[in-house]
């Protein structure tokens, strides 16, 4: 019906009227097309036709428009390949960039969760596999080019992670091959290192040592059991992990014994041909377990430390006087070179040097103890250290009596010698104590504090103390080459009275008697500490692991019980006088025989507390010159002590026993024996007394809660007098500083009328009472009073 429609009829317009020009600019901009049809008269309109026009026009606008919608949503790429360019809508441009920062949002999201992924991994690394890194078993290997068998299993211990063994040798064919260096070439066989397979196709390398056996023989067991069998050659080629020895015709070739070298026993003699620091202190032989074991103490580098192997010298003494040829010493000596492992000692700040183990098997029956051990890096040079193997059979201080070695029977004295015995062990071990302090440094020089700190320790049962010698000053280094000469008086019969509990004090009980009956003088060790390694920059406190382990195994078997403390801490039992009583307590009570360690809790006594005013009281019945040794004490001047105590393994000290434990720490046993373990004491029956400044700086540790604690005043009046009998011996000797004045105190005179008031008083009280109940002679009477009266108020 809309093509019926007649065209619409405009009204006749004015020329020039406002409504037209209206009319003329809403129409003008789709009526474009048909501007012919316009009349050019006043008035402005459109024919029938130009309508029709004008809606088909706006029909097709619409559908182009939505064409280009739903094409922009489904066919944008392509609608860009015909070059069709539809323009964004402000919407649609406001979506696009909130989709944009969304996903640089999310993308750096993930860019830091990766970085902190990747850098803890880095720290799990850096922290868990320092060391210990080794492989289980044997790799899988191929000898020669052709297909050959591979070789499986497990030949003694897991080899250490070494890297670059070629390099750390430098034994490669052209140097075994050499006879200028000493290594000879039998039949086919010769000492070689080869590179183990790898993704490379190069030679074949392992961690190890390889000797090719006889050739045309097929795959078979070598020389140690273990071999790798070629089908295109037929070499056998045995691999030597740590602890397995080199053959016979090799140790022939190597450099003879060093006698250009003097035996040690505790001194730091260096390791040649090291890239990094390398340093050995002492050897040990460890039969624990029934393992067979020599134990070096060394340190060198904590991360990759480099492989290095164990030396061992046999020779026997000259049964008589006689002197022998040099030739004829030089023959006594026989070796063996075994490959040794480098165990890294747990603590260590993760600075660049540590502590260590070198670990050397002796494997029976191939192998006796040795005497002596030389830790080398490679094996075609002469040795750069010779270390006196301890603990053995042999060991002076296992020594049993003489005995006749002449078959015949009628040797003289020249022809004896001691027998071997084994150290003892268990029950067998001397019921003694020692104890072993890390070195001195910073020149020590605290002469009477030193004294203080072994006689208080001499009077808890301690008999031997074990020092190192980085630094020491000269009225120290004087004090203890005394002890260690035994120049110091050995007299005790001082006593003192036990403190009595609250409550007995109430019901006026008689104090126990404390005497030292038992009092032995102790001895002392002083080894030298000469580490050439920064403390503190390069390896931590002067290397002070390496002195505690050397300590620990230096006492085993020859003290029961080993206590490892600092100069400013004092294991102090509570009930007790001696530590041995204490600990004989404590396993009487507890019953474990699995005890190997007992680890007392820490409490700070800061020398920043006031002193205790006893300490400047003198002594009772003593002269001003035990006075002034009590006021010098530390242990007697500082009484009062942080009230919260730090927990086990913080700050903690302990008392071990020597064989139980395999690696000592500064707090706390790292490794112990298998079955044994640590025993945390209560607190009440002893405690670390640790006294030094505030940890942290400054004076605000005295602000925490703290107590007074008086334990070590049971043992005043003894340590007095032993201090004091050691001062006066050696103050002349040592240059010893002179002993604090004490404060002044009332004459004798005034303390004592100061004393009898009480009675005087009494005594004027009977006389009033006498004067009143009796007719006595009043002159006499008031003649007493008067003088009573004078003695009070004078």
């Amino acid at each position: 019906m809309l093509g019926n429609r007649s065209p619409p009829t405009y009204k006749q317009l004015a020329t020039g009227t406002g409504g037209s020009a209206s009319s003329v600019s809403n129409l003008g901009s789709n009526s474009k097309s048909c501007s012919g049809h316009h009349y050019q008269q006043a008035y402005l309109g459109h024919s029938h036709a130009c309508y029709h026009h004008q809606q088909q026009q706006q029909q097709q606008q619409q559908q182009q428009i939505q064409q280009q919608q739903l094409g922009h949503h489904h066919h944008h790429h392509q609608s860009h390949s015909h070059g069709s360019r539809t323009s964004l809508t402000p919407t649609m441009k406001r979506g696009k960039k909130n989709w944009g920062s969304r996903e640089r949002s999310s993308m750096s999201f993930l860019i830091v969760i990766l970085f902190f992924a990747v850098f803890g991994l880095i720290i799990l690394t850096e922290v868990f596999m320092i060391d210990e890194r080794s492989h289980s078993g044997l790799m899988a290997m191929r000898a020669g080019g052709g297909g050959g068998a591979s070789l499986g299993g497990r030949m003694g211990d897991s080899m250490p992670d070494y890297d670059n063994v070629k390099d750390d040798y430098d034994l490669d064919d052209s140097i075994l091959s050499d006879n200028k260096l000493g290594f000879i070439q039998f039949r086919d066989n010769k000492l070689k290192i080869q590179e183990a397979a790898g993704a490379d196709g190069q030679r074949p390398r392992y961690a190890g040592m390889l000797l090719n056996g006889a050739a045309g023989g097929g795959a078979g067991g070598g020389a140690f059991g273990v071999g790798v069998g070629g089908a295109a050659n037929g070499l056998n080629m045995p691999l030597i992990p740590w602890g397995q020895l080199l053959p016979d015709k090799v140790e022939e070739t190597l450099p003879h014994f060093p006698f250009g070298t003097a035996p040690s026993d505790g001194a730091w003699q260096v390791v040649n041909g090291t890239r990094f620091k390398f340093f050995v202190y002492s050897a040990y032989f460890d039969r624990r377990d029934g393992a067979r074991l020599v134990r070096v103490i060394g340190a060198t580098k904590t991360r990759g430390p480099e492989r290095v192997w164990c030396r061992f010298w046999y020779g026997s003494a000259p049964l008589n006087n006689s002197e022998s040829s040099p030739s004829t010493t030089r023959a006594k000596y026989t070796s063996a070179t075994v490959m040794a492992r480098v165990k890294i000692i747990r603590e260590n700040w993760n600075l660049k040097y540590s502590a260590c183990f070198v670990l050397c098997p002796v494997r029976a029956p191939l192998l006796d103890v040795p005497q002596y051990v030389s830790v080398v890096s490679r094996l075609r040079a002469p040795p750069g250290n010779l270390l006196t193997l301890r603990n053995t059979d042999h060991d002076a201080d296992f020594a049993q009596p003489l005995a006749n070695v002449s078959g015949s029977g009628s040797g003289t004295s020249d022809s004896r010698r001691p027998l071997p015995h084994a150290p003892p062990s268990g029950e067998q071990i001397p019921d003694r104590m020692a104890v072993c302090v890390k070195p001195f440094h910073f020149s020590y020089d605290q002469a009477l504090y030193l004294m203080e700190y072994l006689e208080f320790y001499a009077l808890l049962g301690v008999s031997h103390f074990t020092f190192y010698n980085h630094t020491l000053g000269p009225r120290a280094s004087c004090v203890l080459q005394s002890y260690q000469r035994g120049q110091i008086p050995g007299n005790l019969t001082a006593f003192d009275l036990e403190p009595l509990p609250p409550s007995e004090a109430a019901n006026n009980a008689t104090p126990h008697v404390l005497k030292s009956l038992h009092y032995q003088r102790p001895t002392v060790s002083i080894l030298p500490w000469n580490l050439r390694m920064r403390s503190q920059k390069e390896i931590r406190t002067e290397g002070l692991f390496a002195a505690l382990n050397d300590c620990l195994y230096r006492t085993m078997y020859r003290y029961k019980y080993l206590a490892l403390v600092d100069l400013d801490e004092f294991i102090v039992p509570r009930y007790t006088d001696t530590l041995n009583e204490l600990l004989s307590s404590l396993n009487q009570r507890f019953r474990n025989r699995n005890t190997g360690a007992y680890s007392f809790q820490n409490a700070f006594y800061y020398l920043q507390f006031a002193d205790d005013p006893l300490a400047s009281s003198g002594i009772p019945g003593g002269n001003d010159q035990l006075g002034s040794v009590r006021a010098s004490l530390v242990t007697q001047r500082k009484t009062r002590r942080r009230y919260k105590l730090h927990p086990q393994k913080q700050r903690s000290k302990y008392i071990c026993k020597p064989e139980a434990v395999v690696e000592a720490g500064n707090h706390f046993v790292w490794e112990f024996s298998p079955g044994m373990g640590s025993l945390n004491v209560p607190p009440k029956e002893a405690i670390l007394q640790h006294y030094r400044v505030c940890e942290f700086g400054g004076n605000d540790c005295i602000k925490a809660p703290s107590i007074m604690d008086r334990t070590t005043t049971k043992y005043v009046n003894r340590l007095v007098q032993r201090v004091d009998a050691v001062y006066r011996h050696l103050r002349q000797r040592c240059d010893l500083p002179a002993l604090p004045t004490l404060p002044k105190r009332p004459n004798a005179q005034s303390e004592m009328q100061h004393k009898e008031k009480p009675k005087l008083l009494q005594k004027m009280r009977e006389l009033n009472a006498q004067q009143e109940g009796k007719e006595q002679n009043t002159s006499e009477l008031s003649t007493k009073k008067k003088k009573l009266i004078s003695t009070i108020f004078s």
